[in-house]
């Protein structure tokens, strides 16, 4: 071959390389701590489980420029050495005696998690199987796949199993000492066993305890109970007087497969931290009727590569357990009087339509206080009780002793849950307050402006709803401006001209016809969407599934599973081998290195006012005549809108929109193939803590939902919180933002020179 023509082979800057790989897997710099430290647990369970008789202990220095991490676990041989911990992507755990252990780690990646941060590292290792004592060396700098360069020396046996692993920082990656040592805390506060950080000890925690217990007024307590959906559990279930319920569940079964562990939850906690074999792991992303968080220690939990999220899989069953959990929890709690002062309660039976367990509510009674449905159940025995939804005065004031009047509740979903028990439980009569058009305007006398808001109402009813409707106008009584007559399909909707939005709309229609397309979109969003909520084809299970098969196409799932890990040294060993071909390796590498990421910075932020001017006016000015909604609300739409910002923001000197004054695109990605979500209906929920925000979007149906789940390397609280908020997403046609929780807001606004950094994951998430 001519000096012209030749070939080379293929370099690999492996120490870069394996930086970077090391960086995209952890994205927090404490990863070489947790990692050896799960190590040292998994070492120490797997010596308990071959010989039990010793007392187990992990050491731990962290020092600025070292640490140490030393353990008296069953240590490695030096085949142990060779074949799994200086082999990326090669573990020793993955077999049965490791699996009934009960081991944590399975990747086999620890040694690299290493080197993101330490410039060398030394492991001196006694094995309890074959009693060698060996010790190792390397340098991230001098690391190659093609010569060695890990250094191998013979020590005496000293008799003592167990493993010490030490880790020299680079000069420029110097440790905070403090921060570490809270870091690795929250993971291992709860093992059974003595771990000391820096001379203390910092474990035997009892993972109950760390779920605050109610001041209990009653318990239900029994073995073997069936939840559903093939689960079954001991339970102890206790509840308070506010109505707040803990539950306590241990040897659950699912199927005829057990699931050793134990979850302990509590009403409003929110965030579910989640743990294996005590071992902390993430904060799952899961959806609760009760908002259910506290802790769950599952041996069927599985982390991703970089431990800051679990596998899908783990989370589908959490999730399919978590829902059985809320309705057990509700057929318990309808038995109790306290069920009457649980807002989850009623929202969960309005939602399932549950109306039978809803005896222990409590309703007004005229004249009296208030009387449970079920005491209202037993008066209809005798003859039909008075039931008034309306706000008359003068209707309320014919109730007498002998004739009561059931007073109705103004707020759902409380409401349904009365109504619906009431007529489909007991004999009432209805007292009429229906709303009614007093005046139907002549066709003759509807002006163009009219006209056209008529049209437009019915053109985004059709095309954003997929709900037909025949709008006209006229005079409503309530001082309405807007009531639906007819709820079968075509609806007839009707407008009131001398209504204050109304009048607003058409007011701008003549003088500013610019903002009057906007206007339009929020008064149907604000106003007529929760008046047909009900109607819309997504809110049925049919439309929900035809929707979710439109929009699942392949999984936006940003974490790494164990058929997808392979490192990159592994991958170029392989092709250098011969074993691949360079299109095999390179499409291996491209997807194992993919991950999205959200940069923001100073310039990546924008006004609310600048960017969709009339989104804050237009909110005030439509505003629900029964406040907050937080149930499921379509988005704000400016599908004619595009804008570079990832990040809008609105000042203190201005009003909030919907309480909210931060608001963060979703990634474009995600956008792309999920973005059809948001753009039906959803309720809200947000649940924070540490390093960690959770969004769960539920779609209108309930039947699934869509988590976007945000990992950063700075705290965004240090407390855990959350909740439902009001829907308000904000939908343009290259952006799609979602509201941020004044709580936590602070921590998504860039200062001056900083550039914040996101890791995020998405998926759809099914909720029954």
């Amino acid at each position: 071959m001519s000096e012209a023509s030749e070939k080379i082979p293929f370099a690999v800057e492996i120490s870069r390389m394996i930086e970077v790989l090391a960086a995209q897997i952890y994205p927090t710099p404490f990863a070489l701590l947790r990692e050896n430290v799960q190590n040292s647990f998994d070492a120490l369970l797997l010596r308990r489980h071959l010989a039990p008789a010793f007392t187990p202990c992990i050491n731990v220095i962290i020092e600025p420029r070292r640490v140490v991490v030393s353990d008296n676990g069953i240590g490695m041989s030096r085949e142990d050495l060779r074949q799994h911990f200086w082999r990326a992507g090669s573990s020793s755990k993955n077999t049965p005696e490791a699996r009934a252990a009960g081991v944590v780690g399975t990747f086999g990646i620890g040694a690299m998690a290493n080197f993101g941060l330490a410039e060398e590292l030394t492991v001196e290792t006694e094995s309890g199987r074959t009693a060698e004592r060996t010790l190792c060396k390397a340098a991230r700098s001098t690391l190659s796949v093609t010569e060695d360069c890990i250094s191998f020396d013979t020590l005496p046996a000293t008799g003592s199993p167990g493993t010490t692993v030490t880790a020299i920082m680079q000069p420029d990656k110097l440790i905070d000492v403090a921060e570490a040592e809270t870091y690795i805390g929250q993971f291992v506060a709860y093992l059974p066993i003595q771990v000391e950080i820096n001379g203390r000890n910092v474990s035997g925690q009892l993972i109950q305890e760390s779920v605050p217990s109610l001041k209990a007024t009653w318990t239900w307590e029994q073995n073997g109970v069936d939840l559903g959906g093939g689960f079954k559990a001991n339970v102890e279930l206790t509840g308070a007087l506010s109505g707040e319920v803990r539950i306590d569940l241990q040897n659950i079964e699912s199927g005829f497969q057990r699931l050793p562990g134990r979850m302990v939850l509590r009403q409003g906690e929110g965030s579910l931290r989640t743990f294996r074999s005590g071992f902390g792991l993430a904060t799952a992303s899961v959806a609760s009727a009760y908002r259910l968080g506290g802790v769950a220690d599952f041996l069927f939990l599985q982390p991703t590569a970089g431990r800051e999220a679990l596998t899908t899989e783990s989370l589908q069953l959490l999730q399919s357990l978590l829902t059985h959990v809320d309705e057990f929890i509700s057929l318990q709690l309808a038995n109790r009087p306290e069920s009457n002062a649980n807002s989850f309660f009623v929202a969960w039976a309005a939602r399932k339509r549950r109306y039978d367990l809803c005896g222990h509510l409590r309703v007004r009674i005229e004249p009296g206080d208030s009387v449970s449905l079920s005491e209202v159940r037993a008066r209809s025995e005798k003859s039909p009780v008075l039931v008034y939804s309306g706000t008359d005065s003068a209707t309320v004031k014919h109730a007498s002793e002998d004739k009561p009047i059931i007073l109705l509740t103004k707020v759902s979903p409380r409401r349904d849950c009365e109504i619906s028990y009431l007529r489909h439980f007991c004999k009432i009569e209805e007292l009429s307050d229906d709303p009614k058009v007093l005046v139907i305007s002549p066709e003759s006398e509807i002006s163009i402006a009219q006209k056209a808001l008529a049209f437009r109402v019915g053109s985004i009813l059709s095309g954003d709803y997929f709900l037909e409707a025949q709008v006209r106008y006229g005079t409503i009584s309530h001082g309405l401006p807007v009531l639906v007559t007819s709820q079968e399909p075509p609806i007839e909707l009707f407008l009131d001209p001398q209504g204050t939005t109304v009048r607003l709309l058409l007011e701008l229609y003549d003088r500013e016809y610019s903002a009057f397309g906007h206007m339009a979109k929020d008064f149907v969003r604000n106003m007529v969407f929760p008046r047909v909520s009900d109607l819309v084809p997504s809110a049925t299970r049919q439309g929900a599934e035809a929707f979710l098969k439109s929009i699942h196409r392949t999984r936006e799932v940003f974490e790494y599973e164990t058929n997808d890990l392979e490192s990159l040294t592994s991958l170029w060993t392989d092709y250098l081998g011969g074993k691949l071909t360079f299109q095999q390796a390179t499409e291996r590498s491209t997807r194992v290195a993919q991950r999205s990421y959200q940069v923001l910075d100073r310039s990546a932020a924008g006004a609310v006012r600048d960017v969709v001017p009339d989104v804050i006016n237009n909110a005030a000015a439509t505003e629900h005549l029964d406040g907050p909604q937080h149930g499921a609300l379509p988005p704000i739409q400016r599908l004619d809108m595009n804008t570079d910002k990832k990040l809008l923001t609105i000042e203190d000197g201005e009003p909030p929109l919907k309480g909210y004054r931060c608001f963060l695109a979703i990634t474009s990605r995600i956008q792309e193939e999920k973005g059809d979500f948001f753009l039906q209906p959803h309720s809200t929920s947000v649940v924070w803590g540490g390093q960690k925000a959770l969004f769960i979007f539920e779609h209108h149906s309930g039947d699934f939902g869509l988590y976007y789940d945000l990992q950063t390397q700075n705290l965004i609280s240090d407390i855990s919180g959350g909740g439902s908020f009001e829907t308000c997403t904000i939908v343009m046609k290259n952006r799609i933002f979602i509201p941020v929780p004044p709580p936590i807001q602070a921590s998504f606004l860039p200062q001056e020179n900083e550039r914040k950094r996101f890791e995020v994951r998405c998926d759809i998430l099914h909720t029954d």
